[in-house]
């Protein structure tokens, strides 16, 4: 995965994240004079968040990807 996003991309991409999670924050959905306005769900945008946080630490060298885990199995 490393590599496939840019440090550009990934900084722009955590900049929109950030300013829907506030809009999200701000109000999910209202009404004003019969018009309905609905935006993402807090916990949608926390995900993005979170998502291009890790590809942008992946993409700067602070971390090498998903981190897995090996167990074994005792016969």
């Amino acid at each position: 995965m490393a590599g496939i996003y840019s440090v550009e991309l990934c900084q722009k991409m955590v900049a929109a994240s950030e300013a829907a999670l506030e809009k999200a924050l701000e109000a999910q959905s209202y009404s004003i004079g019969g018009r309905s306005l609905s935006r993402a769900s807090v916990e949608s945008c926390q995900k993005q968040l979170d998502l291009w946080l890790g590809r942008l630490a992946t993409a700067q060298g602070k971390r090498r990807g998903k981190a897995f885990c090996v167990a074994s199995i005792p016969h």
